[in-house]
């Protein structure tokens, strides 16, 4: 739902009464929706896990610019499919990766990921290994993970 406030504050974000307000820049809106109420299960832990390693992976800057990028040229080729941003790309990226190759994301490193060449090394190796869609220039998406090129 979208979101109106009466005293010109244009983005909020955090949880009150049941809520939680977020502002979306691509929308230029604030957005509301339920607190999910979640209980703790095996599932729950496994994601947890697995999104802090990600989180604790930190690529390079220049990898999270070609990331970023990459999400614009999808957006404009690809109107049914929307990233919101390139933490989006990245975890499809990641775990399409874990499935196809076997990966067990909650112990991935990066010097794993650069001695084993895996395809997340770069943008453009992921889009040629097809996990990631192809995009116009994708080519020139080399940065790599750990920021060497």
């Amino acid at each position: 739902m979208e979101v109106v406030f009466k005293n010109l504050l244009h983005a909020y974000s955090g949880k009150c009464d049941g809520l939680v307000y977020y502002y979306n820049r691509r929308l230029n809106k604030v957005i509301a929706r339920r607190l999910p109420v979640t209980k703790p299960h095996k599932g729950n832990a496994t994601l947890s896990a697995i999104s802090a390693n990600l989180k604790a992976l930190n690529p390079s800057p220049d990898y999270i610019t070609d990331l970023k990028l990459y999400t614009e040229l999808f957006r404009m080729k690809e109107s049914s499919i929307c990233f919101y941003s390139w933490s989006n790309v990245f975890r499809k990226l990641m775990f399409g990766m874990a499935k196809k190759y076997q990966i067990d994301l909650a112990t991935l490193t990066r010097a794993e990921i650069v001695a084993d060449n895996l395809p997340c090394i770069s943008v453009k190796a992921a889009v040629e290994d097809g996990l990631l869609g192809e995009v116009h220039g994708y080519e020139r998406f080399v940065s790599g993970f750990a920021g060497e090129s």
